[in-house]
């Protein structure tokens, strides 16, 4: 919970004890519910409002209506007043739960040294049709973000979730969720910059470039692009459309996940998934050529920032089986990272064509399942570069997303395993950050050939 809602739900226990053991209420008790009403006003200027604290601000009206009758001496009967007294305390500890089970989410802070700064923008390939829609003439569009190094914090304070409007209540029922729930999301403080100026210290940077999971999001690995990019690095993500969560483009247009759209009977098979993955690639390409031009374009705020020598590529779930396919396909891959990849819509050829890249693997015991496991494991101990299989135990398939940080509640839902989802985030993305750092800046990487310091997780090495 935050500072002042804590104020709030402290100041108002003073009138509910006092209202369950007296039947007197001394003229003094009414500070505390102006106190609370005072704490409120700040809250809701300061902190910001956010539906988990209704019953706290309902309580505290409450209260504040009643403090006249307290100073006038005017009291309830016996039985009324325990009533409402039990009512009371009935409420204070739902407006305890809620914000507990459903905090303003806190991702790890970065511990670089490059505060951050983003930007978000539509991309049309004139090169490539759509593949996913019956307009034979529609190419593929895409909405990317990318997040750099930046000289300083200003500018607009970037937020979690744009769009939040109609993007919460599509995620949320991603996971059979109320449409409401994420409507507190924003309140994520990011101390990430829309518009602030580029960095120049040690301009240019490594690229990094990331994909989403199947009916994932752009920006659903926050706290590991955070990290990455205080170190020095740019970091870009696709959308990409029609497999995503949703796209929403600067026109107005909405395109939500259809599963229908993607597979024959709308469940996901290795084989109709392969052309899919193989898109995602090209979407990662296709980003990679428009960062070229953004470095030779005079006035743009990247000009000159890039250094696509060192090129890595990170990607979760069909995200990381896009990763792979990459790699495989595009030379400019220096290094790749799988976050519980789903590996099998790479096909049969990644077996014999072998990665010439550096590769780490980092997921659950399980690797979404027997079949999958037993191909990353063929891709694994094929890799001809120095590469790693990390396992974490006691994680679930989102523990290696945002997702898991956002309520303690997480494991109960199944959106989680049962180990601390900061303590898990933390652990893969210093794990992301030693790899990077030594494939594409050559730095020595001792957490990498040293036993792990991490009890939960076991590393394979190639």
């Amino acid at each position: 919970m935050r500072l002042y809602e804590i104020f709030i739900l402290g100041l108002l226990l003073p009138p509910l004890f006092w209202a369950l053991f007296s039947r007197q209420r001394p003229t003094w008790l009414t500070v505390f519910p102006v106190a609370g009403a005072l704490s409120t006003i700040l809250h809701l200027f300061v902190e910001g409002y956010r539906w988990q604290m209704v019953p706290a601000y309902g309580l505290t009206a409450v209260f504040l209506i009643l403090a006249p009758r307290w100073v006038s001496g005017t009291q309830n009967g016996p039985r009324l007043g325990w009533l409402l007294a039990l009512l009371g305390l009935l409420t204070w500890l739902i407006a305890v739960a809620l914000p507990v089970a459903m905090p303003v989410p806190q991702l790890p802070g970065p511990t670089g040294p490059y505060a951050i700064g983003t930007f978000t923008t539509q991309l049309v390939d004139e090169t490539r049709p759509e593949i996913y829609t019956e307009d034979p003439n529609d190419n593929r569009e895409v909405m990317v973000q990318v997040w750099y190094p930046a000289a300083e914090r200003t500018g607009e304070p970037a937020y979690y979730l744009p769009d939040l409007d109609v993007a919460g209540p599509v995620i949320a029922e991603q996971f059979g969720l109320p449409a409401f729930l994420l409507n507190h999301i924003n309140l994520t403080e990011l101390d990430v910059w829309q518009g602030a100026p580029a960095a120049n210290d040690g301009a240019p940077f490594p690229v990094i470039i990331f994909s989403h999971g199947l009916s994932g999001i752009r920006m659903q690995n926050t706290a590991m692009v955070r990290e990455l990019v205080s170190h020095g690095y740019i970091v870009g993500a696709v959308d990409h459309t029609y497999g995503n969560a949703l796209s929403v483009f600067p026109d107005g247009r909405v395109f939500i996940y259809d599963p229908t759209r993607l597979f024959t009977d709308g469940r996901s098979t290795p084989t109709e998934a392969n052309p899919l993955v193989r898109q995602w690639a090209d979407d990662m390409a296709f980003l990679l050529d428009t960062m070229a031009g953004w470095n030779e374009e005079a006035g743009h705020e990247l000009n000159g920032r890039f250094d696509f020598n060192h090129v890595g590529i990170f990607g979760h779930s069909t995200g990381g089986g896009a990763t792979v396919q990459f790699c495989l396909q595009d030379n400019r891959c220096q290094a790749g990272v799988g976050l519980d990849s789903w590996v099998l819509p790479v096909g049969e050829a990644v077996l014999t064509q072998e990665l010439a890249q550096p590769f780490m693997f980092i997921g659950t015991p399980e690797w979404l399942g027997d079949e999958n496991k037993r191909r990353g494991e063929a891709i694994f101990n094929g890799l001809t570069q120095d590469s790693y299989n990390l396992t974490l135990a006691n994680t679930a398939h989102y523990d290696f997303t945002d997702l898991a940080l956002l309520s303690p509640l997480t494991p109960q839902l199944g959106l989680s395993g049962t180990i601390n989802s900061r303590y898990s985030v933390e652990i893969q993305s210093e794990y992301l950050l030693a790899f990077f750092n030594h494939t594409l800046k050559g730095e020595a990487a001792p957490l990498l050939t040293a036993p792990s310091p991490y009890p939960e997780l076991t590393i394979g090495r190639n």
